[in-house]
């Protein structure tokens, strides 16, 4: 009942899934706050999920919210486990909600891991108090990118690669049974064993295939490096998500699993500077030191609620 007060105090009514994907249109978000994301895990799991909107005196739209019904943002709360969201394989990480930059407002329910995109537009946020919570932000391939050194041991790791038998596909022109087949195939190679959602995998790649993004590494025909890749669209930014990966062992001595990921960076950069958007290319939390090598580090932020 508080939460609801606070809600429509501030400005924020219950809203539909039509007027959700327009605030999404005007003012971006991420994966896990994508409107086609939202509407596959509704079908998915069957969840009820309700839809908050805010607009200005005029009518006009200033920002939405998806939530699961209770105190937290749909699909990335604690309850995301319990309901089996978990199984499904997308990275959340970080939470862009679609929101005016220029509005100030509210968000009255609970969250962790809010973008530092947010933060300006969110009165109950705090970026301090989050025990230092960040995410692993991809270096630009430009200028105050990558150095010099750096792009061209790629670039040379990459054409000694091609030069002896190597292959890169985009996985675009991959089926989804081929691309989870492969995935599979890679993760055990590289961690022994192989994950236990293949199924729900499948179902995300083919409901969600153009939200999927990247290249496969083959070396005499056969896959040897694939890392799996989110991505969404936004008007000023791209969001792609590194979620997970594998690589074939024996074949150490080319750096696979080090040219897909220049591969794929490098292509994600290029994509953006052609659509003039900002790259955001999330490696995650910053668990593994190779990150820091790749990224810069950005805060996330929490929101204060009851």
């Amino acid at each position: 009942m508080i939460r609801k007060f606070i809600s429509y105090a501030t400005g924020w009514r219950i809203g539909t899934a039509e007027e959700y994907r327009k605030c999404y249109s005007l003012y971006g978000g991420s994966f896990v706050t994508h409107p086609d994301v939202l509407s596959f895990m509704q079908r998915q799991l069957n969840l009820r999920h309700k839809y908050y909107i805010k607009r200005d005196s005029n009518g006009s739209l200033l920002g939405g919210m998806c939530t699961n019904g209770r105190k937290e943002i749909a699909i990335v709360g604690r309850q995301s486990k319990k309901i089996g969201i978990d199984m499904f394989p997308f990275n959340k990480d970080e939470m862009i909600l679609p929101i005016s930059s220029s509005v100030k407002t509210v968000i009255p329910y609970r969250s962790k891991i809010l973008s530092s995109l947010n933060g300006r537009s969110t009165l109950n946020s705090t970026f301090s108090l989050n025990s230092q919570r960040e995410i692993c932000l991809a270096k630009t391939c430009g200028k105050g990118g990558y150095s010099s050194s750096t792009k061209n041991s790629r670039n040379r790791e990459l054409k000694k690669f091609l030069n002896s038998g190597g292959e890169v596909v985009d996985q675009a022109l991959l089926t989804p049974v081929q691309i989870v087949d492969i995935y599979f195939e890679l993760y055990a190679k590289r961690w022994g064993h192989e994950p236990g959602n293949k199924r729900q995998m499948m179902e995300m790649i083919t409901s969600l295939r153009e939200m999927i993004f990247g290249f496969v590494l083959f070396y005499n025909g056969k896959p040897c490096a694939f890392q799996l890749i989110t991505r969404a669209d936004s008007p000023e930014w791209i969001c792609f998500d590194y979620v997970n990966g594998g690589y074939d062992r024996e074949h150490n001595g080319f750096c696979p699993g080090t040219i897909v990921t220049w591969l794929n960076v490098r292509a994600a950069y290029e994509l953006c500077e052609r659509e003039g958007k900002e790259m955001r290319y999330s490696f995650g939390k910053p668990t593994e030191a190779y990150k820091d090598r790749w990224c810069e580090r950005a805060p996330l932020g929490r929101t204060l609620s009851i």
